[in-house]
């Protein structure tokens, strides 16, 4: 029930950037103010992360999760009432902006620790799987529904589905079996809670070296080609969000396929050389989108760019998993959730600048040097820290 839960709210959360995305090119005509706009929803995040692992490790997950949920909802239905009552104004989407993000910070984070809870150890690989293939047939039906309902009606009906997603995604949390797990912590407020985070990163060198360099990669997904792919979809194949439908569809069978290979492919070159080999390929399809002949072309781009960068990101979670005790994790994400956000701020903006004042080519270069960067992160890991074992695949041989 939770992963049929989490699939209906990402369905909800694709309509959700495909009618946010639209409705401001068209009103706006600006990659920048997209970039602004996509800034400002990542940057209540970086407030709320603070706090975020010390509620995450204190609180009912499952029940927190469904209380996210009404309340994005609720935001939702009183953002699309004003804008369905008065004429697009670029400040209305700002304040709702804010508080999606602040919701949306909250919930991812909160739903990776649950998952902690529901699994032993030796599931972690499979558990992971799991979550993202439910991440991603979520991800394929709400950009293709975001993209046909922005098509065929307008961002503000896709906006209502988007609300009743929410809905229904808290009900089938709710009636998620599961029985919260008592968790041990002698932190008794926020700053000692925090600084125990710290201080695990700081004892745990290669855990924090693979967190900043490889988290670089989602980036790229989560900013600057949040930016990117609708505007390619409309300057240069003239495809509207049907294009950007197409092009997320593909990203996200690939990325429900990663699911299906990742064992095999770790099974055969280890966690190493499947990071090498998902990260280059990453960087290089990323690259050469701009170049292709066809929307189509470009689809198939996205295609191995979700099937390279979600099977990296199975492996770096299952890490974490093994090497973050569950009773600090929700701390340990908090850190790296502030730290995504910056960079995803910063890759929104840069992205949205260099499109809008250079061309989408150095935009797409300057997402490729994302992948780039997870690329060096994991060879260093790989030669500086061999004793530590971090990138052993035996559990995952095991599970093969």
């Amino acid at each position: 029930m939770f992963f049929i839960g989490n699939i209906i709210s990402l369905v909800g959360f694709g309509i959700n950037i495909i009618a946010i995305s639209w409705l401001v090119l068209e009103k706006t005509n600006s990659e920048l103010s997209l970039g602004i706009i996509m800034a400002t929803s990542t940057a209540p995040g970086l407030f709320l992360a603070l706090f975020a692992g010390f509620i995450i490790d204190k609180v009912n997950r499952k029940f927190l999760l469904i209380f996210l949920d009404i309340f994005r909802m609720i935001t939702l239905i009183i953002f699309t009432i004003i804008l369905s009552l008065k004429s697009f104004e670029l400040i209305f989407i700002y304040p709702f902006a804010i508080l999606m993000g602040l919701g949306n910070s909250l919930f991812w984070p909160t739903a990776q620790a649950f998952v902690q809870e529901l699994v032993n150890e030796k599931e972690y690989f499979s558990a992971n799987a799991l979550l993202s293939a439910s991440y991603q047939v979520g991800s394929i039906l709400g950009s293709g529904l975001g993209g046909l309902l922005v098509h065929l009606y307008d961002p503000i009906f896709a906006l209502w589905v988007n609300a009743i997603a929410y809905f229904f995604s808290a009900i089938f949390i709710y009636l998620a079996p599961f029985k919260k797990k008592l968790i041990s912590d002698t932190s008794q407020n926020i700053k000692e809670s925090i600084l125990r985070g710290f201080s695990f990163l700081k004892n745990n060198r290669p855990v924090l070296t693979l967190g900043l360099t490889t988290i670089l990669s989602d980036v790229a997904i989560w900013g600057s080609l949040s930016v990117l792919t609708i505007t390619i979809s409309k300057t240069i194949f003239n495809a509207g969000t049907w294009g950007y439908s197409i092009m997320e569809g593909f990203y996200g069978t690939g990325a429900l396929l990663s699911a299906i290979i990742i064992i095999k492919v770790v099974s055969t070159i280890g966690r190493v050389g499947s990071l090498i080999l998902f990260y280059i390929t990453a960087g290089i399809v990323c690259y050469l989108v701009p170049f292709s002949s066809s929307i189509i072309i470009a689809g198939v781009a996205y295609f191995f760019m979700g099937l390279t960068n979600n099977s990296a990101r199975i492996i770096i979670r299952t890490v974490f998993m093994e090497r973050i005790p569950n009773n600090i994790m929700g701390r340990v994400q908090t850190i790296f959730g502030v730290y995504t956000r910056l960079m995803v701020i910063t890759s929104s903006l840069l992205a949205g600048w260099i499109v809008e004042f250079v061309d989408i080519k150095n935009a797409m270069l300057f997402s490729s040097l994302h992948f780039l960067t997870a690329l060096i992160g994991t060879l260093v890991i790989a030669k500086l820290w061999v004793g530590h074992n971090i990138f052993t695949n035996e559990d995952l041989k095991s599970n093969a």
